[in-house]
Order: structure tokens, then sequence, then C-alpha cells
């Protein structure tokens, strides 16, 4: 608690639009299991990862991931309301360090800062057409528009029609993942929101037309985003990260074919992976792009601001099937 308030004063007094740079450690990470050196997992394909720290008091809470599309470059945001945005590189085809790490606050429609909570909890982050960005926020649920190309950090919250179901969620799990379909329809699943069977609800909307769908669930797993691949299929990064249980995630994939109004999906899985034998942590962000000729996603994690429990990581992994 005592961290989280001082996350909250160090964002207040933030200056408003300013990138500011930050000091952020990268220790690479070997491999994706614990005393193994596989690495082909499935379709899947080790390509390294990073455990990121950093002293200071925003950093952390990482729950929306975007990449460029040459790996190159992220931007995430925070729970708290906060841009990452820094410069990968890497030794050969392999993730091996993180440079020039800059952060920002997320503004209202006002230019003013995210600062509190509620209007601060930024779950999902996608790319848009025109190359600005969506986020997506939980608690007060709504979706905003931010045109980075334009007006860099300096980008207002405007606001994006969603369809109303979205807010019957429960409080913090109406929704974390969220992307653009090639129609230029938004899909978004929820997190904690399901029907009489369990399956989880989904939208795709676009204007004032919605297609509300569901999406089977994978075990006691929960969706905290997605991804819109280059053939038009949908990704899917769930996790198990509950008290009673040890921590998980999985990758579905299921075909944009499959979106229809009133359908439940079973997506196809690609991966599951239980800690303490992977190397995983609370991952909440997906994002894909392109190295050395093939297609490769990107996770990261949010630690809950919780570092004595739990870590910032990034995973890369190529799709080879």
């Amino acid at each position: 608690m005592i961290r989280r308030l001082a996350v909250l004063l160090c964002l207040a007094g933030a200056a408003v639009a300013r990138a500011e740079p930050v000091a952020v450690s990268a220790a690479p990470i070997a491999s994706f299991q614990r005393f193994s050196s596989q690495e082909r997992f499935g379709p899947l394909v080790w390509r390294g990862g990073l455990t990121l720290t950093s002293d200071d008091a925003w950093f952390g809470g990482f729950s929306g991931l975007v990449m460029s599309k040459d790996c190159e470059e992220l931007l995430a945001v925070s729970d708290y309301g906060v841009w990452l945005r820094a410069r990968l590189s890497y030794d050969g085809n392999k993730l091996s360090g993180l440079a020039d790490a800059q952060r920002a606050v997320l503004l209202d429609s006002d230019g003013q800062p995210l600062s509190k909570k509620i209007a601060a909890d930024a779950e999902a982050l996608t790319r848009l057409d025109d190359g600005s960005v969506a986020v997506g926020f939980e608690r007060l649920a709504r979706i905003g528009r931010y045109n980075l190309p334009r007006d860099g950090f300096a980008a207002r919250f405007e606001a994006v029609p969603h369809p109303g179901d979205i807010d019957r969620g429960p409080n913090n799990g109406e929704f974390e993942a969220l992307g653009e379909l090639a129609d230029g329809r938004l899909i978004a699943i929820a997190e904690r929101q399901f029907d009489d069977s369990g399956a989880i609800r989904a939208w795709a909307w676009k204007g004032g037309k919605t297609t509300a769908f569901t999406v089977a669930r994978f075990g006691d797993y929960r969706v905290t985003d997605l991804a819109v691949l280059d053939d038009g299929s949908i990704l899917t990064l769930e996790r198990r990260f509950e008290p009673t249980s040890l921590p998980g995630i999985a990758l579905r994939r299921f075909p944009a074919s499959a979106v229809a109004r009133g359908a439940v999906i079973e997506p196809d899985l690609l991966l599951e992976a239980t800690a303490p034998l992977s190397v995983i942590d609370n991952m909440e962000g997906i994002a894909v792009c392109e190295r050395g000729g093939t297609a490769r996603r990107t996770l990261i994690s949010d630690d809950n601001f919780n570092r004595a429990m739990q870590s910032t990581i990034l995973l890369q992994f190529d799709y080879d099937p």
C-alpha cells in the first residue's frame, strides 16, 4: 500500500506530456524452462527474454504492449497510467538488451495526467490502422485513442465508443484484451465476464453495429490480452495467477472468420506453461512483429508493483509451425 501511494504521488507531480529518460536494467533470461535448454514449444521457438528492473517508483504494472514492425522498439502502458518506450537489442536472433527507456504519463482529454487510479488503470494497448494507438481502461471502463505519431506523449485521450455490455463486467475485470481486425472493427474479450455456460464474453464492433460472441474458457485461465496477426487470426494471451494455484500462461488462436453473432469459439491451444518450471510471471501483454523474416511474439508481465515477490519480464518467441 505504501509503495502504491508513492507511485501515485510520483505521478501527481510528473511533468505534463514530457518524456523523461529512466534507468532500466535488463538481465537476459537464458532459457524459458529452468534446468533445460529446450527451445521449441510446439509452434513456438524461444528467442530470449529479459528481466527488467528500475529504482524509479513508477516502474512496473505493465499490462499492454505494442511493438514496431521490426521488433526493435516497444511501447507499453501500465495500470497506473504511464507510457514506457524503449529500444531493444539483439545478439544474433535472440533478445539481449534494452536501452533508451523513456516514460511519460497518459493524459486525459484536457491534457492533464491521469493521476487517480480509477481513471489511470490502463490494461490494453493496440496499434490502429492509422498509426495511432488505442488504450483500454478497467474500473472506469472506456477506450481512448492517442495520436502518438502526430502529438507524441502530448497526445490526449480521444474517446472511442464501445459496446455498453463491456461496462457490465465486474469491477477490475471488465476487459484487458483489445485489437483491431483487418476490416476495421475493434475486438475486445472480457477478463471476468462469463455467460451462463462459463464462456468468456467478447465483442467486435464498428460504428453502431456490434457482434457479440463468446470464447470457450481454457481451464481456469483468464484472457489478459490479444493480438491480431497478419493473416487476420486472433492470438489470445491467457494467464492463471491465483493464490491457490501455480502461475501459468496459455496462448490460443482462432480465425477472424469464426467471429459471428452468438458464436461460441474454441481456439486452438499453441502453448501452456506453468511456474516454476517455466520462467513466467503475471503475463498481461502481448504484441507481434517480424524479425529475420519470421513472425515473432513478445510478452510482458505486470508485477503489480510487488517487487519482493514478482518481476517485470519480457519473453520472445518465433512462430514457426
